[in-house]
């Protein structure tokens, strides 16, 4: 009864202090839609100095039952934790992680990101109607609907090799890889068009055959000049042959050469998921 009584006068507290907001801007909206600021204003800054006046004065109304409340709990604890000594240890420790659990978590987020976003997109379900494993380093983003698209980056440089932030060990602009799919019934193919190749940039280098289970898929494997930094990065355009019976799997890689036979190694693994 007494813990429903406190839950009542905090939930009354909250109500009230938002109702006094509503009001407060409601009555100003009004006034100000009649081109009246100064009374739109006025009304505001009254009824939001009203609201807040009641506010403390209901806290004020009810702080004396709530130090008495948390007296007699205080005795409560201490008189529990007199008769169970062992008991009132691990409920110390939980209470201890349970306070701490918050800022572990945050920090798993802020300083490995990577391995974090894994939580929120398993490789189990990354693309739908396939299987594939993608290293825990990769930072994960994924995309809603029927057909999402899937973007990782990734580095094997520095610290970010080990699942680090890559944007606290700055070792390096991250290379790109997506994933997505398509219907049975598109015969769509992932590529770079003849047309925009006749400049000879980018410069077609290879072409990559695999087996995805069952299933074959092209890989056309590309060099980039960078204007912004020395040298060249790397594309690949990946796709299945449709077979117009299992969903089509589309990849693509865009970043520093090196990275390459990482993206390889994660695209041979991949197989139909039925």
């Amino acid at each position: 009864m007494r813990l429903l009584k406190r839950v009542l006068l905090f939930v009354t507290e909250v109500a009230g202090f938002i109702l006094g907001c509503v009001i407060s801007l409601s009555l100003a909206a009004y006034f100000d839609s009649r081109e009246n600021n100064f009374a739109a204003t006025a009304f505001f800054l009254g009824s939001l100095v009203l609201t807040l006046i009641g506010f403390f004065v209901f806290r004020r109304k009810t702080r004396k039952w709530k130090i008495e409340q948390d007296a007699a709990r205080w005795m409560a604890i201490r008189s529990w934790q007199g008769l169970h000594p062992h008991r009132a240890r691990y409920v110390r420790l939980a209470h201890r992680i349970l306070l701490w659990l918050p800022s572990a978590c945050a920090a798993l987020v802020l300083f490995f990101l990577p391995v974090a976003s894994h939580l929120a997109f398993p490789s189990s379900s990354l693309v739908p109607h396939y299987r594939l494993s993608v290293p825990l380093n990769w930072l994960v983003i994924k995309s809603s609907g029927d057909y999402p698209m899937v973007w990782a980056f990734l580095s094997r440089k520095g610290a970010a090799r080990y699942g680090l932030t890559t944007s606290w060990s700055n070792d390096s602009t991250p290379s790109v890889v997506t994933f997505g799919i398509t219907d049975p019934a598109s015969g769509y193919v992932w590529r770079i068009p003849e047309r925009e190749m006749e400049s000879g940039y980018p410069t077609h280098i290879a072409k990559t055959d695999f087996k995805l289970g069952i299933i074959e898929a092209d890989c056309w494997e590309y060099r980039v000049p960078i204007h912004y930094a020395e040298g060249m990065f790397g594309e690949v355009l990946c796709s299945t042959r449709p077979n117009g019976r299992n969903f089509n799997l589309h990849a693509s890689f865009f970043g520093h050469i090196e990275d390459i036979p990482t993206f390889y190694k994660v695209l041979r693994g991949a197989a139909p998921a039925n």
